[in-house]
Protein backbone atom coordinates (compact mmCIF):
# COMPACT_ATOMS: atom_id res chain seq x y z
CA UNK A 1 0.00 0.00 0.00
CA UNK A 2 1.43 3.30 -0.99
CA UNK A 3 0.95 6.40 1.48
CA UNK A 4 1.50 9.72 0.43
CA UNK A 5 4.51 11.58 2.55
CA UNK A 6 2.99 15.45 3.05
CA UNK A 7 6.16 16.28 4.31
CA UNK A 8 8.99 17.26 1.84
CA UNK A 9 12.23 16.80 4.34
CA UNK A 10 10.58 13.72 4.97
CA UNK A 11 10.18 12.35 2.01
CA UNK A 12 14.19 13.60 1.46
CA UNK A 13 15.03 11.33 4.55
CA UNK A 14 13.40 7.80 3.24
CA UNK A 15 14.87 8.46 -0.48
CA UNK A 16 18.09 9.45 1.35
CA UNK A 17 18.24 6.15 2.58
CA UNK A 18 20.60 3.61 1.07
CA UNK A 19 17.95 1.92 -2.28
CA UNK A 20 17.94 -1.47 -0.27
CA UNK A 21 16.17 -0.04 3.03
CA UNK A 22 13.94 1.87 1.18
CA UNK A 23 11.48 0.22 0.84
CA UNK A 24 11.29 -1.70 4.37
CA UNK A 25 11.66 1.86 6.02
CA UNK A 26 8.01 2.81 3.90
CA UNK A 27 6.75 -0.34 5.06
CA UNK A 28 7.65 0.26 8.57
CA UNK A 29 6.01 3.75 8.10
CA UNK A 30 2.82 2.17 6.93
CA UNK A 31 2.86 -0.53 9.80
CA UNK A 32 3.07 2.75 12.25
CA UNK A 33 0.32 4.88 10.23
CA UNK A 34 -2.19 1.95 10.37
CA UNK A 35 -1.45 1.25 13.89
CA UNK A 36 -2.10 4.56 14.83
CA UNK A 37 -5.54 4.99 13.25
CA UNK A 38 -7.54 3.86 16.03
CA UNK A 39 -5.98 5.92 18.40
CA UNK A 40 -8.04 8.75 18.81
CA UNK A 41 -6.62 9.82 21.84
CA UNK A 42 -3.46 11.25 19.97
CA UNK A 43 -5.39 13.47 18.21
CA UNK A 44 -3.38 12.58 15.21
CA UNK A 45 0.17 11.63 14.28
CA UNK A 46 2.50 14.69 13.79
CA UNK A 47 5.23 13.10 10.88
CA UNK A 48 8.23 15.23 11.03
CA UNK A 49 12.23 14.84 10.94
CA UNK A 50 13.56 14.04 14.67
CA UNK A 51 17.83 14.23 14.22
CA UNK A 52 17.21 13.81 10.75
CA UNK A 53 14.92 10.71 11.00
CA UNK A 54 11.38 10.65 10.20
CA UNK A 55 9.39 10.70 13.32
CA UNK A 56 6.10 10.02 14.53
CA UNK A 57 4.36 11.34 17.99
CA UNK A 58 0.60 12.40 19.00
CA UNK A 59 -0.53 15.76 17.77
CA UNK A 60 -1.66 16.01 20.98
CA UNK A 61 0.64 16.82 24.12
CA UNK A 62 1.24 15.02 26.84
CA UNK A 63 -0.25 11.45 25.67
CA UNK A 64 2.25 9.38 24.16
CA UNK A 65 5.83 9.25 22.83
CA UNK A 66 7.43 9.45 19.57
CA UNK A 67 8.75 7.00 17.35
CA UNK A 68 11.31 7.29 14.75
CA UNK A 69 12.29 5.37 11.47
CA UNK A 70 16.39 4.55 11.18
CA UNK A 71 19.08 2.90 9.45
CA UNK A 72 20.62 0.89 11.82
CA UNK A 73 23.66 -0.85 10.49
CA UNK A 74 24.43 -2.07 7.31
CA UNK A 75 21.75 -5.18 7.38
CA UNK A 76 19.15 -3.52 9.67
CA UNK A 77 16.49 -1.20 10.55
CA UNK A 78 15.45 0.31 13.41
CA UNK A 79 12.76 1.60 15.31
CA UNK A 80 13.61 3.90 18.17
CA UNK A 81 12.08 5.22 20.99
CA UNK A 82 12.39 7.39 23.65
CA UNK A 83 15.10 6.11 25.94
CA UNK A 84 13.98 7.66 29.07
CA UNK A 85 10.95 5.56 28.82
CA UNK A 86 10.62 1.97 29.98
CA UNK A 87 9.46 1.21 25.99
CA UNK A 88 12.02 -1.00 25.05
CA UNK A 89 12.17 -2.81 28.56
CA UNK A 90 8.35 -3.60 28.17
CA UNK A 91 8.83 -5.12 24.80
CA UNK A 92 11.37 -7.18 25.53
CA UNK A 93 9.28 -8.43 28.50
CA UNK A 94 6.38 -9.28 25.94
CA UNK A 95 8.15 -10.29 22.55
CA UNK A 96 11.64 -11.82 24.17
CA UNK A 97 14.10 -12.86 21.83
CA UNK A 98 11.43 -13.07 19.42
CA UNK A 99 12.80 -9.48 18.24
CA UNK A 100 16.42 -8.00 18.50
CA UNK A 101 16.84 -5.08 20.26
CA UNK A 102 19.52 -2.45 21.13
CA UNK A 103 19.99 -1.21 24.06
CA UNK A 104 16.94 1.07 25.64
CA UNK A 105 16.38 2.85 22.72
CA UNK A 106 15.08 0.46 19.80
CA UNK A 107 13.74 -2.83 18.58
CA UNK A 108 16.29 -3.53 14.84
CA UNK A 109 15.09 -5.96 12.04
CA UNK A 110 16.90 -7.80 9.41
CA UNK A 111 15.96 -5.91 6.07
CA UNK A 112 15.87 -9.18 4.17
CA UNK A 113 13.31 -11.20 6.71
CA UNK A 114 9.40 -10.08 7.28
CA UNK A 115 8.45 -7.44 9.21
CA UNK A 116 7.02 -8.88 12.76
CA UNK A 117 3.99 -7.13 12.23
CA UNK A 118 1.88 -8.13 15.23
CA UNK A 119 4.70 -6.98 17.16
CA UNK A 120 5.40 -3.17 15.78
CA UNK A 121 1.74 -2.48 16.05
CA UNK A 122 1.63 -3.26 19.35
CA UNK A 123 4.91 -1.25 20.16
CA UNK A 124 3.33 1.44 18.19
CA UNK A 125 0.22 1.57 20.26
CA UNK A 126 1.83 1.15 23.30
CA UNK A 127 4.61 4.12 22.59
CA UNK A 128 2.01 6.40 21.56
CA UNK A 129 -0.24 5.93 24.36
CA UNK A 130 2.97 5.64 26.41
CA UNK A 131 2.05 8.75 28.91
CA UNK A 132 -1.51 8.67 29.07
CA UNK A 133 -1.82 4.07 30.20
CA UNK A 134 1.33 5.57 32.93
CA UNK A 135 -1.22 8.04 34.26
CA UNK A 136 -3.80 5.43 34.29
CA UNK A 137 -2.25 3.34 35.99
CA UNK A 138 -1.02 4.99 38.99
Amino acid sequence: MLMTIDNASVERAYLAMPERFQAPALALRALILTSAETLDATGGLQETLKWGQPSYSPVKARVGSAVRVAVHDEQHLGLYFNCNTTLVESFRSLFGDELKYEKNRAMVFDIDKPLPEGAIAQSVRMALYYHRDRRSSS
